[in-house]
């Protein structure tokens, strides 16, 4: 990777200035990216510091040592065949496609600031859990196999309790700077002890509502973007003008695929997120380390009746066979609905933000919304984060895995994420200012949950789209008949942490 480099960064520089040139957007409206040939210069420790030209993200400083040294040692990086670890976090060669080189550019500087080899090994795509067992596996070996391994966003967690770093004992980790997920830290942490870590290495993947622009204008609807400003942006709203556009295009008296819906959607893990997205969790971490149970609170059952009328009422949705974002570009199964948005034929689609990575080939002009409120009485948007986490073993050399995460971190924050958001909001209809303004929002409501986190699939930590699968709209004995075990699986993950990381 480092044959020639010297090209190679000329190479790298001259891609930044092409990208200056046609004025490439941040996913925050004071965060343009303006980058420059200078802003490439400081591609190993002792270039000059580089100028911000008025771009935010460029002005902040880590507080990294300069002196930091790692001797060439190797920095290898486990992750799992899934979602984007695929696509958006290593490259061998540039390529001069935007988010390829800044991505590319992030390693180079990131080796020649703390001479360090970034290597990235997976552990397969055939089942996400092998990323807890290798880790388990070299920490009972006592080896320095991994520095860092990156994890699925619920699969084996509880199974690397003991095996990896307390992210607040880690050196260099500054969790004061913006490029670390301050919410994560608090939602997921364990009387301050932080097993996972969100930074911008990792690229935040809530689920998003996305929604034709022509059928809001043929059908004269209200502007949608502007409903989310007035903070009236509710499932009652979305249903609502969902049934004004939904039509039996063939007229054979059947809802069928050939037919134009208000919403498509389907019953797997997406509609999840309308629970976070009401402003509610399954169950809340109390201060004292009392667990409590929600899915039988009032709350809980408003929220459950109004997702259930509407993915059930055909005159607002269709639902269709199950599909999965994340198996875009393999073979696994369906990334994209039948009935998907280029057909002209939805208004809204529940789906993952990373999703927009196909969605920006399509010819028909769409929008990003946050999933919606319950009512208009929420303070705020919520956005259910599905991305996975970072650990760091504990046989590792924590000093270089905190320097090289923090690295990165910086490197993603400035370049690195600007270039991914653009990808999203850049399609071959039409760049689109407004759902910038929404992802700021939506990142903005950036929230996580312990217990869907910590406990791999349990029947309750998918309990929406559970009961909607089961076409039970009568949900209380499905939540009785899992509590139990749901509450010990997590009470068992709360324990243990403490157990490890407290009373030893």
């Amino acid at each position: 990777m480092k044959t020639n480099k010297k090209l190679l960064i000329l190479s790298i520089m001259a891609i930044v200035i092409i990208i200056t040139a046609f004025g490439i957007a941040s996913c925050s409206k004071e965060a343009e990216n303006n980058l420059s040939e200078k802003n490439t210069n400081n591609l190993n420790n002792d270039a000059p510091e580089e100028e911000n030209n008025g771009n935010p993200r460029l002005a902040v400083k880590d507080s990294l040592p300069d002196n930091l040294n790692f001797g060439g040692a190797d920095f290898k990086i486990l992750y799992p065949e899934w979602s984007m670890y695929t696509d958006y976090y290593f490259v061998e060669e540039i390529t001069g496609e935007v988010m390829n080189d800044v991505i590319y550019k992030r390693q180079i500087d990131v080796e020649d600031r703390l001479n360090v080899n970034i290597r990235y090994l997976t552990a397969g795509n055939a089942d996400i859990f092998t990323i807890a067992s290798e880790v388990g596996k070299t920490v009972r070996a006592d080896t320095d196999e991994y520095q860092l391994a990156l994890t699925h966003c619920i699969g084996g967690i509880p199974e690397l309790i003991g095996n990896v770093y307390d992210w607040n004992k880690v050196e260099h980790v500054d969790f004061s700077k913006p490029w670390w997920n301050q919410q994560m830290n608090n939602e997921l942490s364990v009387q301050n002890i932080l097993l996972l870590a969100v930074s911008d290495l990792i690229i935040f993947d809530p689920n998003v509502i996305y929604f034709n622009k022509q059928i809001i204008k043929d059908f004269e609807l209200e502007d949608p973007y502007a409903i989310v400003r007035a903070g009236k942006w509710t499932w009652a709203k979305l249903a609502d003008m969902g049934r004004k556009v939904t039509k039996d295009l063939n007229g054979d008296g059947k809802w069928d695929t050939e037919d134009q819906y208000g919403m498509v959607a389907n019953t797997g893990w997406v509609p999840q997120s309308a629970l976070q997205g009401c402003g509610m969790a399954s169950v809340t971490k109390m201060p004292d380390g009392e667990l409590l149970f929600n899915l039988l609170d009032e709350r809980f059952d408003k929220i459950m009746n109004t997702i259930y009328d509407i993915f059930y009422d055909n005159t607002v949705t269709l639902l269709e066979e199950y599909w999965d974002p994340n198996a875009f570009g393999t073979t696994r199964m369906k990334y994209e609905s039948v009935v998907n948005m280029n057909t002209g034929r939805v208004l809204f689609m529940p789906d993952a933000l990373s999703a927009g990575r196909f969605y920006r080939s399509y010819d028909v002009e769409f929008g990003i919304l946050p999933f919606p409120k319950l009512d208009e009485k929420q303070e705020r948007y919520w956005s259910l984060s599905w991305n996975g986490f970072m650990v760091i073993p504990i046989t590792a050399d924590s000093e270089m895995a905190g320097a090289v995460c923090e690295a990165l971190a910086v490197e993603s924050y400035k370049y690195v994420i600007p270039a991914y958001y653009d990808i999203i909001l850049t399609s071959k209809v039409a760049r689109d200012e407004d759902s910038k303004e929404m992802i700021d929002i939506i990142y903005q409501g950036a929230c996580y949950d312990f217990a869907l986190n910590y406990t791999n699939w349990s029947p309750l930590a998918h309990v929406i789209p559970n009961i909607l699968a089961s076409k039970e709209k009568n949900y209380v004995s499905y939540v009785e008949k899992n509590k139990d075990v749901f509450m010990t699986a997590l009470q068992k993950s709360y324990d243990e942490i403490i157990k490890n990381y407290i009373d030893n």
